[in-house]
């Protein structure tokens, strides 16, 4: 039988490891598990698999799914960055240019920024040329196109911006964001953004996309419209392998945006619906413009939807971009769509799937 003395040490060596181990947890706290499937089951046509349509007015919406999904680690958006003080959005030292920013990551944690995100303020507003990360404590420079014509000051609604911006709730309408991101055409930016004010009988002095966006009409109708999509998608039975999806307008598609990984989704989806949805709305109000109705069509079938995207993958590179962030996007185009793929540089971050094989953290495609 063991003494008191011996059963106290005992005791007491016990105590000292949980303590070690609790503090060896503290200290290394673990990584988020991608959320993957055995490669043996994941077959090249469940990587990414279109699911039915989901219908509400005239926009359709549908699921991407993957079995094959590459968690890249912590990340967070634009917009939550900064409303937590971690980034800032300025104008180039010097006087500014029109087709460049520069974005500051204060914070430990890198920063997704979505092509065609629109920020307002500055000497006048932008809309972001192109996908970007933007590393912990790193600053980088990022394309930018003006959709603010009048304006080239830092007062904006009467206010001085000191050069700074802030972030939209959507991303830049499909044409006006095609314009900028995959046709490189400022002036093009600014017909697009006319095109659309003009059909909301928006006549701002400064010419800015944001009358249209920030109608209070047309908002309601926009969110709405999201709110009942983002139910339908809640509830989807695949929901954890829901990594982005398709959309069509009046039965025509027009285009998709789909990530490496759900949660990187799940951080975008509600700004990408009200963005999708704000298309909608504004084709509804073009086509009044017009005096023409919606073509009545029937939603495109799944199959029509991957033919679409498969048409864009299925084309050589043309272009490739770096950045001075941590990614590089590649560009391809075919007859009815562009297309561009965000990849992670090498070493930056985790960027392989289940297959073995690289995988992009975002993927877009949108229609001409």
């Amino acid at each position: 039988m063991s003494s008191p003395v011996s059963r106290l040490l005992t005791c007491g060596a016990a105590l000292a490891v949980v303590v070690l181990v609790g503090c060896a947890r503290k200290s290394s706290p673990p990584r988020p598990e991608p959320v993957v499937t055995p490669v043996s089951e994941c077959t090249p046509a469940l990587e990414r698999k279109i699911g039915e349509g989901h219908t509400v007015d005239n926009l359709t919406v549908y699921p991407i799914t993957s079995c094959a999904q590459a968690d890249p680690g912590p990340i967070v958006t634009l917009d939550e960055a900064l409303a937590k003080g971690s980034a800032v959005i300025r104008e180039l030292e010097g006087g500014g240019s029109v087709n460049t920013l520069a974005i500051e990551n204060q914070g430990k944690v890198p920063v997704f920024v979505l092509a065609g995100t629109i920020v307002k303020g500055g000497k006048q507003d932008r809309q972001i040329g192109q996908d970007y990360l933007i590393g912990a404590l790193d600053k980088a420079t990022v394309d930018a196109f003006c959709v603010e014509h009048g304006r080239w000051n830092e007062k904006r609604d009467g206010k001085e911006t000191g050069g700074v911006f802030r972030v939209a709730d959507v991303i830049a309408t499909s044409k006006v964001r095609a314009a900028g991101q995959y046709e490189k055409n400022q002036g093009k930016v600014w017909a697009k953004v006319a095109e659309t004010n003009a059909a909301n009988d928006k006549a701002p002095p400064s010419d800015t996309l944001l009358a249209s966006i920030d109608d209070a009409t047309l908002a309601s109708e926009r969110d709405a419209l999201a709110e009942r999509l983002g139910r339908a998608l809640a509830s989807l039975p695949a929901r954890q392998s829901m990594v982005g999806f398709a959309y069509a307008i009046d039965g025509e598609i027009k285009g998709a945006r789909w990530f490496g990984h759900h949660r990187v989704y799940s951080m975008h989806e509600k700004k990408l619906l009200r963005s999708v949805a704000l298309d909608a709305a504004l084709v509804k109000a073009e086509g009044k413009a017009k005096g023409t109705g919606a073509a009545v069509k029937s939603a495109p079938t799944p199959a029509a939807v991957e033919a679409f995207l498969s048409s864009v993958e299925q084309q050589a590179v043309k272009e490739e971009r770096d950045t001075s962030a941590a990614n590089v996007n590649t560009y391809k185009e075919s007859a009815k769509a562009y297309g561009s793929k965000m990849m992670m540089k090498p070493g930056t971050m985790a960027s392989a799937s289940a297959t073995g094989t690289a995988k992009a953290l975002s993927v877009d495609v949108t229609s001409k």
